[in-house]
């Protein structure tokens, strides 16, 4: 089951009428400015997330046999990038967030949410020379005094780690309500908010299945900038 979805969802990342997603808020000839720093938050995985039996880029179900997660499935697609827009392959970009009910898979969330088993939590992959990376997840749910999120960290060679969050524009209101969100300029802020579209999962096989898409291009500082990247 979940090899032949993977393969659709691969098929759906290279098809053109995809590729936007990746290329969206490009500013040719000037350089971007480096993606905020977030706080890391006190839910990153236990143990690290390379050492999980599962993180694979796709959250919505642990293995080819378990049932999908309970939510609305969306995809996450970007590059990391530098502030010139070169594509840095080979960066590690791993994901954490909360499941349908606002309830993280960690020993220190302490709320009566539910969890639910069956969502995989976190994810990691490596991009290729193109610096692609996406990701297939659930939309996440609210999790008390916060606005939904993703977090993300980011580690490339030559760079520094960074450590940062990702926002949904249909969420303006409790956007605007977060501390956290609200700390960041507003073009900062755009840099981390992302408009969920859909798109089709396959072009060529599945014109009618779609997938609510987002994108987030993420723009690593230099190594004597690490002020601007550090984790809060």
């Amino acid at each position: 089951m979940k090899k032949a979805q993977r393969r659709l969802f691969l098929q759906a990342a290279a098809s053109s009428g995809l590729s936007g997603l990746f290329g969206s808020r490009v500013a040719f000839g000037h350089d971007r400015l480096n993606t905020p720093s977030q706080t890391k938050g006190p839910f990153y995985p236990i143990p690290e997330i390379e050492k999980q039996q599962h993180f694979d880029f796709d959250l919505t179900r642990k293995n080819d046999d378990s049932p999908v997660a309970v939510g609305e499935m969306i995809s996450i697609a970007g590059r990391v990038v530098s502030h010139s827009e070169r594509p840095l392959g080979g960066s590690i970009v791993e994901v954490w967030q909360a499941c349908e009910t606002g309830r993280y898979n960690h020993p220190q969330d302490k709320n009566d949410r539910p969890m639910d088993v069956n969502f995989q939590y976190w994810g990691r992959i490596v991009t290729g020379e193109d610096a692609k990376f996406r990701f297939k997840t659930i939309l996440p749910g609210k999790y008390p005094g916060r606005t939904p999120h993703i977090h993300f960290r980011i580690v490339a060679k030559d760079h520094p780690e960074l450590v940062t969050q990702l926002y949904f524009a249909h969420n303006e209101e409790l956007n605007r309500k977060d501390n956290i969100y609200m700390s960041l300029n507003i073009g900062q802020r755009d840099a981390v908010t992302t408009t969920l579209e859909k798109a089709p999962m396959d072009l060529k096989k599945n014109a009618g299945d779609t997938i609510l898409s987002g994108n987030f291009t993420i723009v690593l500082g230099s190594l004597a900038d690490t002020k601007s990247t550090r984790p809060m």
